[in-house]
């Protein structure tokens, strides 16, 4: 206990003397005791909104409805590649003179 007790005494020990050197000091070592807690305060912020905003409907787990399947509705294209492109037909292609 007494060694941690030593530590803290010893950081603000230099936090003082650096504080007594100039205020550039001060700024610098106020930005690097900060950076700690932005990083812990920002990887808090991204697990918290990762877990709390997953795309849900209505509470339902995604692995409930595997067997079924959705239907298409009036005018949705299928956008799947298909193996055979389909060709344009020649009166449509550009020609070049030669």
């Amino acid at each position: 206990m007494e060694k941690v007790g030593s530590f803290f005494s010893d950081i603000w020990d230099t936090i003082l003397t650096k504080h007594q050197e100039g205020l550039f000091n001060t700024v610098c070592l106020g930005v690097i005791l900060a950076l700690p807690l932005l990083l812990v305060i920002a990887l808090l912020f991204v697990c918290c909104y990762s877990c709390w905003s997953r795309p849900g409907d209505g509470g339902q787990r995604p692995g409930r409805n595997k067997g079924k399947k959705k239907r298409k509705r009036k005018g949705e294209d299928d956008l799947w590649i298909s193996a055979q492109p389909k060709l344009l037909p020649m009166e449509k292609r550009l020609s070049l003179p030669v």
